[in-house]
């Protein structure tokens, strides 16, 4: 379903007096934050940049050869300009999944989750809608402004749409059309950008990892969903989407990381039809072991504190309650 993504230029015409604009993407650095934080701060202009702390595998691999504007930057020292007139955070559910604390101005969400493990400050603008991904909101906004998109930028939001829909299986109403329309735009054919995206470029040691995850993968009958929990040393969303390939209704692959550890699920489209949200689960997650969570029903993440055991309890046993409700 459509909104109206006319206050989010008023947001912007008004703040941009006061400084530039940051455009902030979320901590995991996933596809669609960081093609749509991109395309935003290339339609508002010179006075927007978009920046965050990390940039995924995949962001980077389509970014990579592309002259486009985005600053990385030091969690622990974010270096944004005094002079800020206002941040517009992308594709995320809540300020703990930006990664470091936000400053102390006016704040604009642009985001399509429904689940979060934490909320925005009541001044903030919030533009939310049900889409498949951000870069379908901002691909909205842009025909909203008559601003043309350049073939990079085409690119980056059919990569970004692509990937968030998991090739279009969890692809809601309205999805198609604008891809179409993206591609009617720029003269970039979205077979193009899938196959730029199934290229992966593993290495040996990658693929032996990826391998040993999938084998030690245990599996779990909750209900009448299957699904398959395993530890990853890498590439946990390739090993979640491994375990859907091999027969799981849903694949969950939990990795250690410096501040704890990190889990990242994938359910197939068969099993989100019939009841499974793993975006309410993360959060659910959240809430009994701490942390933050959220994501789509499709894909999710969780990050937190806890041991491998505890977690894969907590998480089973949160699934099938989620369910018999």
């Amino acid at each position: 379903m459509s909104i109206d993504m006319t206050p989010l230029s008023d947001w912007i015409n008004t703040n941009s007096e006061n400084g530039p604009i940051a455009v902030i993407t979320h901590r995991n650095g996933d596809m669609d934050t960081i093609g749509s934080g991109i395309v935003l701060s290339s339609a508002i202009g010179e006075n927007a940049r978009a920046c965050g702390i990390h940039v995924g595998t995949l962001a980077r691999k389509i970014l990579n050869g592309m002259d486009v504007a985005y600053k990385q930057i030091d969690a622990s020292r974010p270096a944004l300009p005094r002079s800020l007139g206002g941040v517009i955070v992308v594709d995320c559910a809540s300020p703990s999944q930006v990664g470091f604390k936000l400053p102390n101005v006016p704040i604009c969400v642009v985001d399509h989750h429904s689940a979060a493990s934490d909320s925005w400050p009541e001044e903030a603008l919030e533009l939310r809608g049900d889409y498949s991904s951000t870069a379908e909101m901002v691909w909205d906004w842009t025909q909203g402004q008559g601003i043309e998109l350049d073939s990079n930028d085409a690119t980056l939001l059919l990569a970004a749409i692509i990937s968030d829909t998991g090739r279009f299986k969890h692809s809601r109403p309205g999805c198609h059309r604008r891809v179409e329309e993206i591609s009617e735009a720029s003269g970039v054919d979205s077979v193009d950008v899938i196959e730029m995206i199934e290229s992966e470029d593993l290495n040996r040691s990658q693929k032996i990892s990826i391998h040993k995850a999938v084998s030690r993968s245990k599996i779990h009958a909750v209900g009448n969903f299957l699904v398959s929990i395993t530890r990853a040393g890498t590439n946990e969303g390739m090993v979640a989407r491994a375990l859907l390939a091999s027969g799981a209704d849903a694949g969950f692959a939990h990795k250690r990381t410096t501040g704890g550890i990190r889990v990242t699920g994938r359910a197939s489209r068969t099993a989100t039809n019939l009841g499974i949200h793993l975006g309410q689960l993360m959060e659910s997650l959240a809430l009994r072991l701490g942390g933050d969570g959220g994501g789509h029903p499709g894909a999710a993440g969780w990050s937190g504190n806890c041991d491998e055991v505890e977690l894969e309890s907590v998480l089973l046993a949160t699934l099938s309650a989620e369910l018999i409700e």
